[in-house]
């Protein structure tokens, strides 16, 4: 029986941006405990790559004993210890399975072997790791693969993707040139056009190309290729069809890399139709989500809402879905690439509007119930929420726009009233109420309108209050909620009204008017027997009493 020596494929590219997670990775592996590590990742996000640099690394401390095993190939999940063996360049084994060749060889003497591209073939390759590391005892292996082994002694490391600049947090290009993921697209797009060049005109849209491909760096190499045809505006301006745009990767690179689809591809063939099913449904979500949120919008009759968790925790482990925690909540996002192309799939295969209705009617009563919280001791906890999820929510009311249901909108636009006002978002949350309350109009007279022009006014009134204009436009809206109020004798809503115009009246220096307002609402209110109400008007009534010097 022969062998070769170490079977180490040169690095054509240096590797970029990952000093943090390699050493990271090297720590792990020189704790003495460590004999099975797995990086798991998402597709395209750079395993390979680092693993060989790993090789590279530790080839110094087990000389003529490393050996990387590209498993990619494979069709057959029995051909492993085959495929393995051959690598090693084992020969003669006659009488001998591959497995008891590579046993015999890697337990002569410490050896480090790499298994490269596990998830199509994870059962083989868990299998043989458990075989050679119970019978090698001076074996490490190093495995690389979408989802985890999940055998008995592995450790487990999730390669981020790459970090992003935050646009509003730099001011200049040596600032954002020093993020990875924008080192990383410069030195693919000097690739193909050696004379590219980051300029204050042009960095802060390559920033933008990378926080909106979320770091991965397959990605970042594919759009950066593109330099040669597009400027990076234009580049920056087709990422919202990333998986159209990015194609066009090196001809002599596995298929699966070629292309971003053909990587997602391949992921969406590992699924079993369940998890596919819940991955295309999560494509209506933008930015982070709950696991409430998900089982509300990718439960149905085929999938309970029990066992949503499940596949969701599938999906983690697969490298389709990122998860992290925070005040003890976990949050689940899908990098925005691999959400547009379960969009794709969901337009293809499954029912993009019954979701997206299912997602607006989720935020639309995850809006009431905040509302309602905000003004009680989670506030701060329901500020942190809302905050992480307020891509949600403006894709919901979006989507209930689109649709033309004015009702639904008005609902969600009203829920988040304190919202928009304790963040500060008084323009964006005046124009979404406009709007829904135009929509719904032909809905005729209620409390929810009634509310919803009192929240507009509100906003307006902050609004001008920050800009140091009049407050014509509150008082007009005001006006309008307590007319409304009066019509359909919704006591709460006029009593609400009057506080809200004692308060305008009075930056408009009408005193008379400002207390005639305020001691209504006060007397209403208590004959409400609403304390809030009444501790809001009482603190208003003090507050123009000592702007008149009393």
């Amino acid at each position: 029986m022969s062998q070769s020596d170490s079977t180490l494929p040169a690095p054509r590219t240096v590797l970029i941006g990952r000093e943090r997670e390699l050493a990271t990775v090297n720590a792990i592996l020189n704790h003495p405990d460590t004999r099975l590590l797995t990086l798991t990742g998402v597709g395209g996000g750079g395993k390979t790559h680092l693993a060989r640099e790993i090789a590279r690394e530790v080839s110094s401390v087990y000389p003529r004993r490393t050996w990387m095993v590209e498993l990619a190939a494979i069709t057959e999940p029995s051909h492993v210890p085959l495929t393995v063996a051959t690598a090693l360049g084992l020969r003669g084994v006659s009488g001998m399975s591959p497995l008891a060749a590579l046993t015999a060889v890697l337990r002569s003497s410490p050896a480090f072997l790499i298994l490269d591209n596990c998830e199509h073939v994870i059962d083989a390759c868990a299998a043989l790791a458990e075989r050679l590391l119970a019978d090698c005892p001076d074996l490490r292996i190093l495995a690389t693969s979408r989802e985890p082994l999940q055998i008995a002694g592995e450790r487990q490391y999730r390669l981020p993707t790459l970090e992003t600049p935050g646009v509003e947090q730099f001011a200049s290009v040596a600032e954002i040139v020093q993020s990875p993921a924008v080192r990383l697209f410069v030195a693919r797009a000097q690739d193909v056009a050696p004379d590219f060049r980051l300029t204050p005109e042009n960095a802060f849209v390559v920033a933008r190309i990378c926080s909106d491909l979320d770091g991965i760096p397959l990605a970042l190499e594919l759009a950066a290729a593109r330099v040669r045809v597009l400027g990076v505006e234009q580049i920056q301006q087709r990422l919202d069809d990333s998986i159209r745009l990015l194609t066009g990767g090196s001809r002599v690179a596995p298929t699966r890399q070629q292309t971003l689809r053909a990587t997602l591809d391949w992921s969406d063939a590992l699924l079993t139709s369940e998890e596919r099913s819940v991955f295309q449904r999560l494509a209506v979500f933008a930015g982070a989500f709950s696991l409430e949120a998900a089982e509300a919008v990718c439960a149905s009759d085929d999938i309970p809402a029990d066992s949503v968790l499940d596949m969701l925790t599938r999906l983690v482990d697969k490298s389709l879905v990122v998860v992290s925690v925070e005040s003890n909540m976990a949050w689940y996002r899908v990098l925005e690439p691999v959400r547009q192309y379960a969009m794709g799939q969901l337009a293809e295969f499954g029912d993009v509007a019954v979701q997206r209705d299912r997602h607006a009617g989720f935020y639309t009563t995850y809006a009431e119930r905040a509302s309602t919280a905000l003004s009680g001791p989670e506030q701060d906890l329901w500020l942190v929420r809302l905050e992480r999820e307020q891509g949600n929510l403006r894709k919901a009311l979006e989507w209930t726009d689109v649709q033309g249901d004015g009702d639904t909108e008005l609902r969600l636009a009203t829920g988040l009233v304190p919202y928009w006002e304790a963040r500060g978002y008084l323009a964006e949350g005046e124009r979404w109420l406009r709007q829904a309350l135009d929509a719904s109009e032909a809905s005729g007279a209620s409390s929810l309108r009634v509310r919803a022009l009192r929240g507009t006014g509100r906003l307006a009134f902050l609004h001008a209050e920050v800009n140091g204009s009049n407050y014509d436009e509150a008082e007009i809206l005001h006006t309008h909620s307590l007319r409304l109020a009066q019509q359909i004798g919704d006591e709460p809503g006029i009593a609400a009204a009057l506080n809200e115009m004692g308060m305008v009246y009075r930056l408009q220096r009408d005193f008379d008017r400002a207390n005639a307002c305020l001691l209504d609402a006060l007397e209403r209110f208590r004959a409400l027997d609403d304390a809030e109400g009444i501790a809001l008007v009482l603190l208003n009534l003090g507050t123009t009493a000592s702007v008149q010097g009393d």
